[in-house]
Formats: C-alpha cells, sequence, structure tokens
C-alpha cells in the first residue's frame, strides 16, 4: 500500500487513498448518525452494539460545516484565508447559535479571526465545535501532518480559541497521518507534533492510555477519566477529547466495539462517535465499516445546510475530497505521491499583492471617553517598493487622530501603523456595532487594497450595592448582638455571623420602585463601562462576600423591533425588569452558562433594564445579551444574536475604572448631602429584663 523511494518521498496509491477517504467520511457519518440520540446524556449509558442504533437518521454539524469547508477548496482553491472561510459559512451555513452565533456576530462587527473566536465568547471558547470538524484537512494533506494542522488552526480560529482549536489541529495531523500508518501510536505521535507539549490535550493522552492499560473496563476507565476531566458543560472539547481517546484505545479497532464506547460515555456523543469513527476509517479503510450499519445508513450525504453537495452520493464526495488530495500533493504537499491518481487541474499560489492586517493592542471595543487604539499592518510581498497613504473612514460620530497615514515599504516588507479612535460627543447614544473601511492607496490615487473593521460598544451599567444583612433578619428581627439590651461579639451568644452574612433574596434593599423609574444618585452607583456581555465578582468593585446588587441599563433597538429574546446567564438568584415589568425571576444557583431566554419587546425607544441579583458565594458571574426571536425568520448567516443595540451613557456620575471611587469632589457633596437627608428606618426595641444577655 505504502512505500519509501530513495528520495524519501512517500507513495500511495490512488485506489488505496481513495479507500481510506471514503472509509473517513462513512465512519464520520455513522458515528454521527448512531451519537446524535444520546448527545448530552452526561451519564454511562450501558447500551450494547446491538441496541444502539437510531430509529432515524439525523443531519450534524460535524459533517455539514466540512461540507462547506469542501465547496470553499473547490471554488476558491488551497490558499485560503479566514475571509474566505468566515464568507463560505456566511453563504452556505445557516448555524448561528453558541458559539458559532458568537462569531458571526462577531464579524458582523468587524471583529474578524483570530480575534471573533476568543472576544465574547468566554462559556464556548474551548467547546467542542471546531475538533469536529477536523477531518476534512487530514483527508486532503495525506501524510502531512503538519500542513493539516495549519488548514485546522485556521478554521478553528474562526469561532474558538486554546485547547479546542489545539484539539482540531491534533485530529486533523492523526487523520493526515493515518493515511500513511495504521498504527494508533504512531497516529497519535503525530498529532502530539503540532500541538504544545504542555497543553491539556496532549498530556491527557498518555494519561487516558495509563487509565485504559490498568482499567480495561471501559466503564471503570470513563469514573476513573470523567472524575479528572469531566464537566458540566457537556459540549467542553477536552472532556469529549479524551472519550474519544478512551474510545480508540479500548475499542482495539473494532467499529462497533468503539462507537457503542463513545455513545456509554456520554457527553458530545455524536462528535465523539464521529470523530472516532473517522479516525478509524481513515486508518483501515471501508473494510472496517459494519455492513449492516452501512445499509442503515444509506449511500447519501444528510446535510442540514444548503450546499450544492446537499445529498450528493458519499462516494462521490469522498472521491471529490481525493481530487483535492490529488491536487494539494502537486502544490502544497510534495513530500508523498499518489500513484495512478486522476488528472487534475493544479490552481498556483495567487500573484502576491498588498494586504491589511487589523489588530487590537487592547480590547476591540469603542469606549464613551477613552481613545481605543487599532494597529493597521500593511505587508508588501510584491517585488517592488510601495509608497502610497493608509486611509481611514469612519463613522460620523467618530473621529481618528490621523485618518491619513503616509506608507512606504520595501519589497517584502511590512509597516505597521497604529491609530486611537475616539467618539465625537461622549453623551451619544453609543452603537455595538461600529464599522469602519481602512484603504491602501498609491501615489497614483488607485485603491490597492481595502479592509472592513469594526469596534464593539461599551456597555453602560450602573451598579448599586452591595448590601446585606449583617444578621439573620428572617430569624430576629432585631440584632441578637446588638440592640438595647446587648452590645457584644457575635460568638459570645453563639452566632457565627463574623465569617459570613446574610441576604434576604426577595427584600428591598433599596427604593426598587423608584429604581424601575429614574437613577437614585444618593445611593453612590458605581459606573461599570464594560466590553463584555459577561460581567463577574471583579468588576462590582472588589467586595467578598454574600450580597445584593442592582444592575442599571439603559438600551435601545436600532435594528430589531418587535419580539426578541433576552438571553441571561447566571450563577445566582435574579429578577429582571424592562420597561418596569418583571420579565424573569430566578430563585437558584447554577453553573454560569448563558442558556436561559427571556422573551422581550424591543421598542426602538430608550428602555431600563434593571436586574437585581443575589450573590451567595464568593464569586458571581451575569450576562445578557439579545437575541432573535424564535418566531423571527431565520437568515442565512446572520448571527442569532442582535447587533442592533445601543447603549445610553449615563450622565448622572464620571466614569471610572472597575474598583475605583467614581466620584468627582464636585459632585460628592452635593450626593452626601442627599444621603444625609434621607429617611431611614428605626427599629423601636422592647427591653426585656428577664432575657438579659451578659456584655462580655
Amino acid at each position: 500500500m505504502l512505500e519509501l523511494n530513495h528520495e524519501k518521498i512517500l507513495k500511495l496509491s490512488y485506489h488505496d487513498y481513495y479507500n481510506k477517504v471514503l472509509g473517513g467520511w462513512l465512519g464520520k457519518s455513522l458515528g454521527g448518525v448512531i451519537g446524535a440520540p444520546f448527545e448530552n446524556h452526561k451519564q454511562y449509558n450501558h447500551r450494547t452494539m446491538d441496541n444502539i442504533w437510531p430509529e432515524a437518521l439525523a443531519p450534524n454539524d460535524d459533517l455539514d460545516i466540512q461540507v462547506v469547508w469542501l465547496e470553499a477548496l473547490q471554488e476558491r482553491g488551497l490558499y485560503l484565508s479566514s475571509a474566505d472561510l468566515t464568507e463560505f459559512w456566511q453563504d452556505r451555513c445557516w448555524y448561528n447559535f453558541c458559539e458559532y452565533g458568537i462569531f458571526l456576530n462577531n464579524v458582523q462587527r468587524g471583529i474578524a479571526a483570530p480575534l471573533s473566536g476568543t472576544w465574547n465568547n468566554d462559556f464556548f471558547v474551548e467547546s467542542e465545535g471546531c475538533p469536529i470538524r477536523s477531518e476534512i484537512w487530514g483527508f486532503i494533506c495525506p501524510g502531512n501532518p503538519q500542513l493539516a494542522a495549519e488548514y485546522a488552526k485556521l478554521d478553528g480560529q474562526l469561532d474558538h480559541g486554546g485547547i479546542s482549536v489545539e484539539i482540531e489541529q491534533f485530529l486533523s495531523a492523526a487523520a493526515a497521518q493515518a493515511f500513511v500508518t495504521d498504527d494508533l501510536a504512531e497516529i497519535l505521535q503525530a498529532g502530539l507534533s503540532v500541538i504544545p507539549s504542555a497543553s491539556p490535550a496532549a498530556l491527557a493522552v498518555a494519561e487516558v492510555r495509563q487509565i485504559c492499560d490498568q482499567y480495561p473496563d471501559a466503564y471503570d476507565a470513563w469514573r476513573i477519566l470523567i472524575r479528572r476531566y469531566g464537566d458540566r458543560d457537556a459540549s467542553k472539547a477536552i472532556t469529549n477529547h479524551v472519550i474519544v481517546l478512551m474510545a480508540l484505545f479500548l475499542g482495539e479497532s473494532n467499529f462497533k466495539k468503539t462507537m457503542t464506547i463513545c455513545v456509554n460515555s456520554g457527553w458530545d456523543t455524536d462528535c465523539t462517535a464521529a470523530t472516532a469513527g473517522a479516525l478509524l476509517g481513515v486508518m483501515h479503510g471501508t473494510k472496517i465499516m459494519p455492513e449492516d450499519w452501512m445499509k442503515k445508513l444509506g449511500d447519501n450525504l444528510i446535510c442540514n445546510v444548503e450546499v450544492k453537495h446537499k445529498t450528493a452520493p458519499i462516494v462521490d464526495f469522498a472521491k471529490e475530497t481525493c481530487f483535492l488530495g490529488v491536487e494539494m500533493t502537486a502544490e502544497k504537499n510534495k513530500g508523498i505521491e499518489i500513484l495512478a491518481a486522476p488528472a487534475v487541474v493544479v490552481r498556483k499560489r495567487p500573484a502576491p499583492k498588498i494586504s491589511i492586517g487589523v489588530e487590537y493592542p487592547q480590547e476591540p471595543v469603542l469606549w464613551r471617553q477613552r481613545s481605543t487604539p487599532v494597529k493597521f499592518v500593511v505587508n508588501n510581498p510584491t517585488s517592488i517598493k510601495f509608497s502610497g497613504k493608509l486611509h481611514i473612514e469612519a463613522p460620523a460620530n467618530i473621529k481618528c487622530d490621523t485618518p491619513m497615514s503616509t506608507l512606504e515599504i520595501k519589497s517584502g516588507a511590512q509597516q505597521s501603523v497604529e491609530l486611537n479612535f475616539h467618539r465625537r460627543n461622549p453623551e451619544d447614544w453609543l452603537p455595538d456595532k461600529n464599522l469602519f473601511k481602512v484603504s491602501i492607496i498609491s501615489e497614483e490615487s488607485a485603491a490597492v487594497a481595502n479592509a472592513v473593521f469594526g469596534l464593539a460598544g461599551a456597555r453602560q451599567w450602573q451598579i448599586y450595592g452591595p448590601y446585606w444583612d449583617m444578621w439573620d433578619k428572617t430569624k430576629n428581627e432585631i440584632c441578637p448582638y446588638q440592640n438595647e439590651d446587648i452590645c457584644c461579639n457575635p460568638s459570645a451568644i453563639g452566632y457565627n455571623d463574623y465569617y459570613n452574612h446574610h441576604i434576604r433574596p426577595y427584600h428591598p434593599y433599596l427604593n426598587e420602585t423608584e429604581l424601575l423609574e429614574k437613577d437614585i444618585p444618593e445611593e453612590l452607583p458605581l459606573e461599570l463601562e464594560w466590553g463584555k456581555d459577561l460581567i463577574t465578582e471583579k468588576e462590582f468593585g472588589g467586595f467578598n462576600g454574600q450580597a445584593c446588587y442592582y444592575l442599571v441599563r439603559t438600551i435601545r433597538s436600532a435594528g430589531l423591533i418587535g419580539l426578541a429574546k433576552m438571553v441571561i446567564g447566571r450563577s445566582g438568584p435574579c429578577q429582571i425588569w424592562l420597561d418596569g415589568k418583571l420579565i424573569a425571576n430566578y430563585d437558584n444557583m447554577r453553573g454560569w452558562a448563558p442558556d436561559e431566554s427571556i422573551d422581550c419587546t424591543l421598542t426602538g425607544k430608550a428602555q431600563r433594564l434593571v436586574v437585581k441579583f443575589i450573590r451567595l458565594t464568593d464569586t458571581m458571574s451575569f450576562s445578557v445579551s439579545f437575541a432573535q426571536s424564535d418566531n423571527s425568520p431565520r437568515k442565512q448567516g446572520i448571527s442569532y444574536f442582535l447587533d442592533c443595540l445601543e447603549d445610553l451613557p449615563n450622565r448622572m456620575l464620571p466614569i471610572c475604572s472597575p474598583g475605583v471611587n467614581n466620584l468627582n469632589m464636585t459632585n460628592k457633596a452635593e450626593i452626601t448631602k442627599k444621603c444625609t437627608n434621607r429617611q431611614v428606618p428605626v427599629y423601636n426595641i422592647k427591653k426585656d429584663a428577664e432575657h438579659k444577655v451578659p456584655v462580655i
């Protein structure tokens, strides 16, 4: 099957190459179909090989997105950019939720890859959404793990970062190596060669191998691994990575056994089964596929995206993948020769041209008053010196300190220009979406290159609090260790309030009726200007412990008007009001995830959002974003999350960084006067001579 000639060039017959690619796509399809009904079941399922086949076949994003990538390769060539992949996603892939939706939302706001995969993506940044689409890069780069991993990184950074991208690189490299060996250890070593040795994804390989050697029973090994790598998020990439490894080690190249281990292990089962199935298919070709399952699968792709190959025969899809692989060996993967390959058109590298890269030295956020730096990197890969200008076109409400900059770039060199952007009027509405155009103009005034970039608008919050009860007021109307009869250390009379205090979730710690309508300056709120949707205890001023906070924000929708959804993430109880109406009341604690949706109506006018958040532990997390209603028509390539919101900066107080006193001396005196005149309730405490406690 595989030969090595005297020039160290690997040789692979086209017959075997095609058989392995077909085996890989069949394994991917079978695994996705089998695992789908058990997706997100976080338990050991104890299924057998005879009862895991589903009643119906379902499409799967694991395969769908790779069909989009194949068409991108066919139509754009082998020298793809992240912009190419983004455009094809927008054109042919409707997936617009979770990390996919955050990626599209960032792109719509001008924040491109690689930042599109990490910015404002705190929950999904290291999830399973990109490792599941690793195979195509290995399939078109047979025998070349490094090249496959380069493509995988380009892909993964669209909507992920960190371990997720590393695992996609690992899997793509492993798939590439599986064309030249069926030794699992060698295949996994190829995966390890393309990621940092200290990465948890890399360290897990040896650990899982050791656990499987020590615990050959799948259920026992699973319990040890979940104890070590389990996560409440079923789509966490590292958890599913170790499940795939365990299934490969214990499955012993038995396809049905491997699939059963994946299904029984739970978590993102359609992904784990599809990933393991694809790798087995490349390692062993179609001979490993169970005939009974193959008959049930059918002959055609099952896609849920609008692609040309939506119902294409799998054998044709495999052939077209192979044609790209043959082209790759002629153009970029010259360390392997595919023998008796069909003739294909080999598309050469496009002619070099001037290009613009956009980088963000700080956060990609437009602030109310402070400036935002943006760095422009102009590359000149041509053979001649370039002279010209860099020109910025900004929205009317934003100014650039130097909208026109001179460029002098030698052949093969680059020049960086860092510019600052400011709001013209800090008191105006601050849009979430702020798009700019940057152009490279030659000395002859011809546009040489253009790019669009963006800055997200900062969220404008007021934070009231913290508020708390020193003692448990649900049990004692008056303080048991400070009243008219006693003042002592709580421990002297059996209370332990020195380490904790108390919160009543439904107690109004300020005038809530007033707050729903207007600001209460005498409460000295912290004004928090924040770039992301997620706010944690670090941004609430530094206080540690149980507390009640009120969060206030004034918004309006400059786009969608009508029914929408408010997507909430929270770690504790909270109540939410919009325009004075209570729209949500959560009374439990949970792990933070942006996954609870509330129906709301956007009016296009100023709307007051008030959140009462109950912090019951030392840590807290809260997030809010706005999304399309379930009744909204699905738009191809448009994020589920809205980009048309605007924030109204607060005029009551000057802005500041979190944790810093946000009062200047002028208004501090005025507010202090208001506080002095407030009506403070006074408890009428009756003395009880018979139950006096000695003062300690």
